[in-house]
């Protein structure tokens, strides 16, 4: 029995966030693009696992690919929001200074804010602090109103919708395990043996981006990426917490520490906390309420550890390893690895989801 065979000028392989405002993008410049899922749905793995927050671009270093997407895709969400009516607020946040010595951090954090366009930040003393958040511990505080929430799920919801009324087509429970370079672009076969060429392939797949590369042949083993997972977990809190904002404290070297966000319904959760393991597993550690507790008592005394508890967990690819890893967004396109058509996305963490549009708006415009 003969294959069949479909010709696309783009694949995307991932139907996060990312790969979903990817697709969106180049099926809007009259791309013919298929996008590629191997859940049964969008959104399952890291853009369904996360605090949904809108940043502002504060900590990122500045001319960064972090800084620049997540300044202007922030702009680029909310715009999107308003005009398609998805669910968001700019509810703002706190970066709170709980003791001195981490003075000279918060001044570097602000100069850097500054420095990446966030002309909008204010420095609060304790008593300014104190009028926005009662409850909130902190010497000195940097103040963002910008940034925002927003859900996530109805943004990629009408994204993808947008996207097939494009004529962009989504398949669900795939895995392009061959990928097959040619002088054309690349040949790749579905599980019933349907064969698909494309001019160009984006690798959008998140955690599994370093896996797929195994999958393309020819690929240079020198340019496959080391991916890293870096397990954080989230922590409900049984009585209504006394914030109206976003809490964050000084961030840490491995990510923004254990954080408080609100969501549209204004109930609200800490974390992520930080922890590295081999293995995709989501699994809840009721061991980890404890030391949660004590970074989340520095910026709220009052906290009482017996309502605290982990209520789900994400994951957070990372370049490198534990102990030394690539801080930023990295787009290797031919240039990097030689394979016509080809780029590969790695360690699309956090700012992802504030980043996504922009992201896909500059790859739609230099990528063509």
């Amino acid at each position: 029995m003969k294959s069949e065979k479909y010709d696309f000028d783009l694949i995307v392989i991932g139907a996060g966030m990312i790969g979903i405002a990817i697709s969106l993008a180049y099926s809007k410049k009259g791309l013919k693009v298929l996008l590629v899922e191997k859940n049964s749905s969008f959104g399952t793995g890291i853009s369904s696992r996360n605090s949904e927050v809108i940043h502002a671009g504060i900590y990122y270093p500045k001319d960064s690919l972090k800084a620049k997407f997540c300044r202007r895709g922030m702009k680029l969400l909310y715009d999107y929001c308003k005009q398609k009516r998805i669910a968001n607020k700019k509810v703002g946040k706190l970066i709170v200074q709980t003791s001195s010595c981490q003075e000279n951090k918060l001044r570097e954090i602000y100069k850097n804010g500054l420095a990446n366009g966030c002309n909008e930040l204010r420095v609060l003393d304790q008593n300014d602090l104190n009028k926005l958040e009662p409850e909130v511990k902190g010497l000195n505080a940097i103040w963002s109103p910008n940034t925002g929430i927003v859900d996530s799920h109805s943004c990629m919801e009408t994204m993808i919708l947008e996207f097939e009324k494009e004529d962009g087509i989504v398949v669900f429970n795939e895995f392009l395990s061959n990928i097959d370079p040619t002088n054309a672009g690349m040949e790749c076969s579905l599980s019933d043996s349907t064969i698909i060429r494309t001019k160009k392939l984006i690798n959008s797949t998140g955690l599994q981006s370093a896996l797929l590369t195994h999958c393309i042949k020819g690929f240079p083993k020198e340019k496959i990426m080391q991916i890293s997972l870096c397990k954080g977990t989230y922590f409900g809190y049984s009585k209504p917490v006394p914030f109206s904002h976003l809490v964050y404290p000084i961030p840490n070297k491995e990510g923004l520490g254990i954080h408080y966000t609100l969501d549209l319904n204004s109930e609200g959760r800490f974390g992520p906390d930080t922890e590295w393991v081999h293995n995709e597993n989501y699994d809840l550690n009721e061991a980890r309420t404890e030391q949660a507790f004590i970074e989340i008592r520095k910026y709220w005394p009052k906290c009482d550890p017996s309502k605290l508890r982990p209520i789900y967990s994400g994951i957070r690819p990372k370049i490198g390893t534990k102990n030394k890893f690539h801080k930023d967004f990295m787009i290797q396109s031919s240039e990097q690895h030689n394979i016509p058509g080809l780029i590969n996305l790695f360690g699309i963490d956090s700012p992802g989801l504030t980043s996504a549009l922009a992201l896909a708006e500059y790859l739609s415009d230099h990528y063509i």
